[in-house]
């Protein structure tokens, strides 16, 4: 009989009709995608300059789009150097200007690759000057946690909105840019000012930008997709022209509405949205004032589409929202009900579980505290596609028996979170009974938080994380984690990328030792509060963790911070983000 497995099928056959190895490089492109996304980023660094397949694929228009240029004061200058010798495989399609100031530097680099940048994105870089004139095909401007506040001695520019013709997006965090400016860039969107089309709005409202914030939402409400609005203050009680704008909102698909957004606004705008929206995210955090009714009225009109919702701290949620729940099984793909502390287990059960749903993939219950252990083992058991899975804080429904029933029935999970769940033991982890089913059945597992589980020993290590695809690991505030279990966990785990120990009483440098001897993926390291640790952590840490990028050591007892500071500054330039 011919073997059906996936790579003898693929294997051509000889002329007498045996099976031919495959060489790598005839596997064909989803293959290749697959493996490629297990890889590090300096793993597929050195994968390009070896296998041309790699090259091929990685060039392609639709992978070169994926990337992002990030510029920084440290690479400014080799990045205009490296443009002006005039030959780069560099696509600046993306780019992100991170902690800069202006500088003519950065006004000649961008005029030499503004023409290519389609999104800009600017974190902590007032550079706005230096943007001007040079960005003529841009479409998508992001403004993330920049002050002017941080030059004092800053001429405070803003930035003319009418010169992007091509703008199809813009976003402006609730924090960042003087009241003001950020009202100039409104009024520069409205269409008496300018002639572009947005798709994607995200802005924070308040009450000196009010008219113009609506303005600009009926103007564009025919083409908007996407609108994020932070609500930083309430607004008045008269909702007339916010339903006249969402009213036009035919193409809208997501939709984010946060902070101190009042009930009968909040009722007024979701009603006002058509139908015909076919509304596929929905974001509702922090909405104190969302009710059980109103759940309901959102569900019988997005059943058939909405795919993403999080009703995280909808306080007023209770298990009188089952109906609305039932209502969109099916086609929700992603669910969050962190701290609705008002639901109940048997409601979630009838509202999710009522038969076995294979379309939910992710699910966050965090603090959700009324949950039994009964009724979560039984969602669990009825929910075999999950990806994502949160349960952090839920101390009475997480324990090993739950443990059990994940890991039989979820094994296609990526991510688990279980931070300060107190009842869960080793044996939750290593399995039990006459079927065990340990947490090594989770191949495919990315991340997982086992913050505050202080029941938990060096035998997790040692006996229970088999986890060859592991990449992102808590384990702060687990007390009882010795040196020897960290050793076995950096041999069973060798892909992880980000490690936290904080508050590891028991951690020493040896354990610091183990972790960046065997650990070469190792990006980002935390070790905050770790009091036994000394200066020969850090030793190690600069012998032997070339590979990582970021390092947090903060409050550690007895520790010569300046003398640490001073071993990594001179031995390891490589770390990017140290905090100490």
């Amino acid at each position: 009989m011919e073997a059906t497995g996936t790579s003898s099928s693929l294997m051509p056959l000889s002329e007498d009709g045996k099976r031919l190895p495959l060489h790598i490089e005839q596997l064909p492109n989803d293959l290749w995608i697959e493996i490629m996304t297990y890889l590090s980023f300096r793993d597929l660094q050195q994968l390009r300059l070896v296998s041309w397949r790699c090259r091929e694929l990685v060039n392609r228009r639709y992978f070169t789009s994926k990337g992002k240029v990030i510029v920084t004061k440290e690479n400014l200058n080799a990045m205009k150097a490296h443009i002006e010798r005039g030959v780069s495989y560099l696509r600046f399609d993306d780019v992100e200007l991170r902690d800069l100031t202006q500088s003519p530097e950065l006004s000649q680099f961008l005029k030499m690759v503004g023409p290519e940048v389609k999104h800009m994105e600017v974190r902590h870089a007032p550079v706005f000057r230096n943007m001007d004139g040079k960005l003529p095909n841009l479409k998508l401007l992001k403004i993330v946690t920049t002050s002017f506040l941080d030059d004092v001695n800053m001429t405070i520019d803003g930035i003319n909105m009418k010169q992007f013709m091509h703008l199809t997006g813009f976003e402006c965090d609730g924090v960042s840019l003087d009241a003001a400016l950020k009202l100039l860039m409104l009024l520069q969107l409205r269409r008496v000012e300018n002639k572009v089309r947005l798709r994607h709005l995200q802005f924070e409202y308040r009450r000196n930008n009010e008219t113009a914030l609506l303005q600009v939402l009926y103007d564009h409400a025919p083409t908007l997709e996407c609108v994020d609005l932070f609500f930083s203050c309430s607004p008045g009680i008269e909702t007339l022209r916010w339903c006249a704008a969402f009213r036009r909102m035919h193409n809208l698909r997501t939709l984010k509405l946060s902070g101190n957004c009042h009930l009968v606004l909040l009722d007024d705008i979701l009603d006002a949205i058509p139908e015909t929206s076919k509304l596929e995210h929905l974001d509702l955090t922090g909405m104190l004032s969302l009710t059980n009714e109103m759940l309901l009225c959102i569900a019988h009109k997005w059943h058939k589409t909405l795919r993403s919702l999080d009703l995280m701290f909808c306080v007023q949620l209770d298990v009188r929202c089952v109906s609305a729940l039932r209502k969109m099984n099916g086609c929700l793909e992603s669910l969050t009900m962190a701290y609705c502390r008002a639901l109940t287990g048997r409601g979630l059960v009838e509202g999710l579980t009522t038969q076995i749903n294979y379309t939910l993939q992710e699910l966050f219950l965090e603090d959700v505290c009324f949950i039994d252990e009964a009724s979560m083992c039984t969602m669990l058991e009825r929910l075999p596609n999950l990806r994502k899975l949160s349960l952090d804080n839920c101390r009475q429904a997480t324990t090993d028996r739950t443990l059990a029933t994940i890991f039989r029935h979820q094994t296609l999970l990526r991510l688990l979170r279980i931070d300060h769940c107190i009842k869960v033991t080793d044996m939750g982890f290593i399995g039990f009974g006459n079927q065990p089913a340990p947490i090594s059945r989770l191949r495919g597992l990315h991340e997982l938080n086992v913050r505050g589980c202080r029941n938990l020993t060096d035998r997790l290590l040692k006996r229970a994380l088999h986890l060859p695809e592991l990449l992102d690991l808590t384990l702060d505030y687990c007390n009882r984690l010795e040196a020897n279990g960290i050793a076995a966990l950096s041999v069973n785990c060798p892909a992880l990328e980000k490690l936290s120990v904080a508050s590891c009483s028991l951690i020493n440098d040896d354990a610091v030792g183990y972790i960046v001897v065997n650990l070469k993926r190792l990006r980002s390291l935390t070790i905050s509060n770790c009091s036994m640790l000394t200066l020969q952590a850090f030793k190690y840490i600069v012998k032997h963790g070339r590979n990582l990028r970021e390092l947090i050591a903060c409050s550690i007892d007895g520790l010569d911070q300046d003398a640490a500071q001073k071993i990594l500054s001179r031995q390891l330039p490589e770390l990017k983000h140290v905090t100490l």
